[in-house]
């Protein structure tokens, strides 16, 4: 029996210095925005979903700057973080995903200590030049 493929797309969003980044908090962690692919969607639709829903901002999503996965018994995830670009909005919580109870921007060095999974850092991921991502709909 194979593992369900579950897509995950986050988005890397900086302040205008550069010295922080937006992080949602479920109830027991930090992370950057984002969430599940819906059926349809792209994984960079996702990523801008998401932030809206869980930090009340809109962001354009640009290249990819980290993949990783996760796997056992029933699920494999596949996360795609892309760096984004604010639009217009403030972040707050309590939009349209009750599991996040806090958006807020956070100094990079603090945003790392919260989210060891990025091995080298969250400003590794801001120096990323980043991959080109695409799509096609037939």
């Amino acid at each position: 029996m194979s593992a369900e493929r579950v897509d995950v797309a986050y988005a890397l969003v900086s302040d205008a210095t550069g010295g922080r980044v937006l992080l949602v908090r479920n109830r027991d962690s930090w992370s950057l925005p984002g969430g599940r692919r819906e059926a349809g969607e792209t994984l960079a639709e996702a990523a801008v979903r998401e932030t809206k829903e869980e930090a009340g901002v809109v962001v354009e999503a640009g290249p990819v700057v980290h993949v990783s996965e996760r796997i056992d018994a029933e699920v494999h995830d596949v996360f795609t973080v892309f760096r984004a670009e604010l639009l217009s909005g403030q972040p707050a919580a309590g939009g349209h995903d009750d599991d996040v109870v806090e958006a807020a921007w956070v100094p990079v060095d603090e945003a790392s200590a919260r989210m060891p999974w990025y091995s080298d850092g969250v400003a590794a991921l801001l120096a990323a030049a980043g991959a080109g991502y695409s799509t096609a709909r037939e």
